[in-house]
């Protein structure tokens, strides 16, 4: 996989994450949160933002890194399928991102993460959005 040009670079607890920044669409803060019942762990519930309603994910306990951090904003990734949102604990910012970028896993939410990454901030894994929802939406 080939990195687009510019990532936005968050952090989800003590890991870094980066996305196409052509796909995020905004970093807003975190509203009240709606629990979906007997959703996986990672589906932290939904919230209303203009209109729509989206999920929230929590990337590092989809990768199984769970975090005891109070998340307060959210990158909102736009694909064609939807809008999806990203926990963060900080955002760094659109910087250009190096290396392999090959996946991190075969199975599961790690197959739609590459890297290893390299950021200015740090290393980074860096998500496939379209895969991943596409994955999550399957009910894995």
């Amino acid at each position: 996989m080939e990195a687009p040009r510019g990532q936005l670079v968050f952090a989800c607890g003590a890991s870094l994450y980066a996305v196409p920044a052509e796909l995020a669409s905004e970093v807003v803060n975190l509203q009240a949160l709606t629990r979906v019942p007997g959703a996986a762990p990672h589906l932290l519930g939904v919230f209303a933002h203009r209109g729509e309603v989206l999920p929230v994910i929590d990337v590092a306990t989809l990768v199984g890194k769970p975090v005891s951090e109070v998340f307060k904003r959210v990158v909102l990734v736009r694909v064609a399928r939807g809008v999806m949102a990203f926990t963060a604990t900080k955002v760094i910012g659109v910087s250009q991102v190096t290396g392999a970028l090959t996946r991190l896993g075969e199975t599961g939410a790690l197959a739609f993460l590459h890297g290893p990454a390299r950021a200015p901030a740090g290393e980074c894994a860096v998500i496939d959005p379209d895969g991943l929802l596409e994955f999550l939406s399957r009910g894995r």
